[in-house]
C-alpha cells in the first residue's frame, strides 16, 4: 500500500494543476522548466549518495558483512531510482540509435515508430523502467558468474600442479583421512597433499577466520604458492607455532613478519602463531591464513577438506584416476576422483544451477515489464485512435499498422534494455574490485549479452501482439470522427 501511494504521488500533484479551460481545450500538461530542473537535480542527487553509499559498503572496511551489504543494496537501488528518473532525458538519443534500423528496414512504418516513441519520453522511460531494473539484475548476475567461473578455471591452471583432485561428492564436506593414505598406494602416484580448513575468531571482536591446515613438506609439490613478503624458504620453516597470512588480510588487519596472530579456536583455546610471510590468496582457497596440519588438534578433531594428488613424469593421468577411482569406491564411497577438467565442469555446473535459480526469480521482473509495455501502448492507441484512422485513410495497411505497433514495443524495450545492461556491467565492475586482490577477475560474456538484447527486443514483440491487433481493426470512419 505504501509502494502505491508513493507511486501515486506525482500523478496526483500533478492533475491538481489542470486547469479548467485546459480540459476544456483538450490540451496536454506539458512539463514545465523548472519541473524538469527540479527533477534533474534529484536525479543527480540520488545518483551521489547512492554512488557513495556503494563505495563505502566495498571499500569503507566494514567488518559487519549485514551492514555493508545493506549500504551495497541501498546504493544500487538509489542509483536505479536516480537513473529513472533521469532516463526521460535519454529516450530520444536511444531511441534514435535503436529505431534507426528500423527505419532503414521498413522504411516510413519503421520512421512513425522511433517517432511516436520519442513523442513522450516520460511515458516511454517509465514503462522501460520495469524491464531496466529486471535486466540490470540479470546482467549483473551473468557478468559476476561468468567472472566466477573464469577465475576459478584461471586458479586451477595456475596454481594447481596435482594432476587429480580427491573431495567429498558433495563438493564441500570433509573427506576420511584414511582415504588418502590409500591414495598414496596407488600405482603412478607421487605426492598426495591434504588442505585442511579451520575455523577461529580474532581477538576483540576481529571477527571469524578461516584457517588452512597443510603439510608444508608436500602443498609446494602440488600447489604454486605466489609470496608477497618474505622467501618461499619460509614455508620449510612452517612450524606449529607459525602461519603464513594471506596478504590481503594481512595488509588489512596490520599484521608484518614477526607479529603473533591470535586466534580462539571451538575447543576455547588462545591458539598463537608468528607470521612468517604472506602470500597471495587466489579465491580464498587457502583461507586467511596457513598453518601446519599439526596444529589442528588445538581446534578439535578435523578431516581433510580436500586434497590434490602429484604423478610420477611417466605416469599416464587417465590410467591413474581410474585405478584411484576402483581403489577407493569401496571402502570411501563419499570420496570423488576428479582430474583439473572435470573440477572446472563441476564448479561451472554448480554456478550455472544456481544462475538458474537466480534467472527464474528476476523473469517475474521481465514479466512485469511486458505488462507495462502492453498497457502504455494500449494508453496510447486509445490516444491516437483518430491518428490511426488517418493513416489508414491514406493508404496505410492494416499490417502496417501492426508492424507500426511492433516497433514501437521493440524500441521501448531496446531503451530499458540498454539502459539495463549498462547498469548491470556498472554494478559488477563495482562489487567485483574489492575481490580483484583474491584473484577474482571480471569476464563480460558478450554473447550471453547479445542474447539477452535480442529476447528483451522478443518481449517487446510479444507485449505488442494485443495492441497491435487492436491498432490494425480501427474501423476508420469511426476513428476519423473520434474526438
Amino acid at each position: 500500500m505504501v509502494v502505491t501511494l508513493v507511486a501515486a504521488l506525482n500523478p496526483a500533484l500533478r492533475a491538481t494543476r489542470v486547469t479548467p479551460m485546459a480540459a476544456l481545450r483538450d490540451a496536454e500538461l506539458q512539463d514545465t522548466k523548472k519541473r524538469g530542473r527540479l527533477v534533474l537535480a534529484v536525479a543527480i542527487f540520488l545518483a551521489a549518495i547512492g554512488l557513495a553509499m556503494t563505495l563505502v559498503g566495498l571499500f569503507g572496511g566494514i567488518s559487519d558483512s549485514g551492514t555493508a551489504a545493506g549500504l551495497l543494496g541501498g546504493g544500487a537501488a538509489l542509483v536505479l531510482f536516480a537513473v529513472s528518473l533521469f532516463s526521460p532525458r535519454l529516450v530520444r538519443p536511444l531511441a534514435s540509435v535503436t529505431g534507426r534500423p528500423l527505419e532503414r528496414l521498413r522504411g516510413l512504418t519503421g520512421r512513425l515508430a522511433r517517432e511516436n516513441a520519442m513523442r513522450k519520453p516520460g511515458r516511454t522511460a517509465s514503462t522501460a523502467a520495469a524491464l531496466m531494473i529486471g535486466l540490470a539484475l540479470i546482467v549483473f548476475v551473468t557478468v559476476f558468474a561468468a567472472g566466477i567461473n573464469s577465475s576459478v578455471a584461471k586458479t586451477i591452471d595456475e596454481n594447481f600442479k596435482g594432476e587429480i583432485i580427491l573431495q567429498n561428492t558433495d563438493g564441500f564436506s570433509p573427506i576420511p583421512s584414511d582415504a588418502l593414505h590409500a591414495a598414496r598406494q596407488v600405482d603412478g602416484v607421487q605426492t598426495v597433499s591434504a588442505i585442511t580448513y579451520a575455523t577461529g575468531k580474532l581477538p576483540r571482536g576481529g571477527g571469524n577466520i578461516q584457517l588452512a591446515a597443510v603439510d608444508p613438506e608436500t602443498l609446494g609439490d602440488v600447489l604454486a604458492l605466489d609470496f608477497q613478503s618474505g622467501a618461499p624458504g619460509a614455508f620449510a620453516a612452517l612450524g606449529p607455532q607459525a602461519t603464513i597470512l594471506n596478504d590481503t588480510f594481512a595488509k588489512n588487519k596490520g599484521y608484518k613478519i614477526g607479529d603473533t596472530l591470535r586466534v580462539k579456536t571451538p575447543t576455547e583455546r588462545i591458539a598463537t602463531f608468528r607470521v612468517l610471510g604472506t602470500v597471495k590468496g587466489e579465491l580464498d582457497l587457502l583461507g586467511k591464513a596457513l598453518i601446519n596440519q599439526s596444529a589442528t588438534s588445538q581446534f578439535g578433531r578435523l578431516q581433510p577438506n580436500f586434497a590434490l594428488a602429484r604423478l610420477t613424469p611417466d605416469a599416464s593421468p587417465k590410467d591413474v584416476q581410474k585405478a584411484m577411482e576402483n581403489a577407493l569406491k569401496g571402502p570411501y564411497p563419499t570420496v570423488e576422483v576428479q582430474n583439473q577438467s572435470q573440477l572446472k565442469d563441476q564448479q561451472k555446473q554448480q554456478v550455472g544451477q544456481l544462475l538458474g535459480l537466480i534467472y527464474a526469480l528476476l523473469s517475474l521482473a521481465i514479466v512485469v515489464s511486458i505488462f507495462g509495455i502492453v498497457n502504455t501502448l494500449a494508453l496510447s492507441i486509445h490516444e491516437r485512435t483518430r491518428e490511426l484512422g488517418m493513416l489508414r485513410a491514406v493508404g496505410m495497411s492494416r499490417r502496417q499498422v501492426r508492424t507500426m505497433v511492433r516497433y514501437e514495443a521493440v524500441i521501448t524495450a531496446l531503451i530499458g534494455a540498454i539502459l539495463g545492461m549498462v547498469l548491470g556491467c556498472l554494478f559488477a565492475a563495482l562489487v567485483s574490485r574489492p575481490l580483484a586482490d583474491e584473484g577474482f577477475g571480471l569476464s563480460y560474456p558478450v554473447g550471453t549479452l547479445l542474447v539477452l538484447l535480442v529476447l528483451s527486443a522478443l518481449a517487446g514483440v510479444v507485449a505488442a501482439i494485443g495492441p497491435a491487433r487492436r491498432a490494425s481493426r480501427l474501423d476508420v470512419l469511426r476513428a476519423l470522427a473520434y474526438e
